[in-house]
């Protein structure tokens, strides 16, 4: 059984599926913004060729929703099948209620998505959502707990939330998951590569292991020891993965301060594209 199955929302005739249509037929009579199709069903592929901008007012507009009206909470869900069922395809090998697991997750994280402050409110449920099931399977990386403490301990908490509220974001969101979907669009708008990526998590995962101070060494991540635990399985030599790492967090800490808003991100987006990939190692 498929995570859409557990849900019954690929069946036209299902109670859930005829509850998020009457919904969205619902708000959009009441705010013509929120109209973009007429039926629900062309929602999906609406999202895949829309703006950004006018995708993230719609999915924000349903987030909003999550908070008093059960609906919004059904068409979120409905939304993400495609993105759920990868998730649950991704921890297939975790256990044999996978599907379950992850549909039961995803319906908790649609109803508190009304809380969250992030523009990538999408991936932020989906990975909100395959960090809880693999956790509840007893999986999960040491190095998150490093990234963590380094999000709200130090001035890269704007690498945060694009909205730079360290309070808000403490309190809303797992600084963690705000971390991931900040690095998965640094990626993509090639800010740092995937390769500088991941050797910062095995930086953060190194000196979580060394129990590298944040008040040392970029926050602990280009510590000696911390480096040359790294360096043991890596062909680099040491300084080289400290200069690198050094190089990525000082373009992360410029696009998180791009990030605070559209214009500033657009401006940003708009200079790197004449300057050529700054990600490039």
């Amino acid at each position: 059984m498929s995570v859409a199955d557990q849900f019954g929302l690929d069946d036209p005739t299902s109670p859930l599926l005829a509850e998020a249509r009457e919904g969205w037929e619902r708000w959009c009579a009441v705010d013509p913004r929120l109209a973009v199709v007429d039926d629900l069903a062309d929602l999906r592929e609406w999202t895949r060729q829309a703006d950004a901008a006018d995708k993230a007012a719609v999915l924000r507009t349903l987030a909003t929703l999550t908070a008093t009206d059960r609906s919004a909470v059904a068409v979120l869900v409905w939304l993400l099948i495609p993105g759920a069922c990868r998730v649950a395809e991704g921890l297939s090998d975790l256990s044999p209620d996978v599907d379950a697991l992850v549909a039961s997750e995803l319906w908790v994280q649609a109803s508190q998505v009304h809380r969250l402050r992030t523009p990538w409110l999408a991936r932020a449920l989906l990975n909100a959502t395959r960090r809880e099931v693999a956790a509840s399977l007893g999986v999960g990386s040491r190095a998150d707990r490093h990234w963590k403490r380094v999000l709200v301990t130090d001035d890269l908490t704007t690498l945060a939330s694009t909205t730079g509220d360290r309070a808000a974001v403490e309190s809303v969101v797992a600084p963690d998951i705000e971390l991931r979907e900040f690095l998965d669009q640094a990626v993509l708008d090639c800010a740092v590569s995937e390769d500088e990526v991941c050797l910062l998590r095995q930086l953060a995962a190194a000196a979580e292991t060394v129990g590298a101070p944040l008040r040392r060494g970029r926050l602990g991540l280009t510590t000696p020891a911390a480096v040359e635990l790294v360096a043991r399985d890596h062909p680099a030599a040491s300084r080289t993965l400290r200069r690198r790492a050094a190089h990525a967090l000082d373009r992360l800490t410029i696009y998180a301060v791009a990030c605070i808003d559209d214009v500033s991100l657009d401006r940003w987006r708009a200079e790197q594209h004449g300057g050529g990939e700054i990600g490039a190692a």
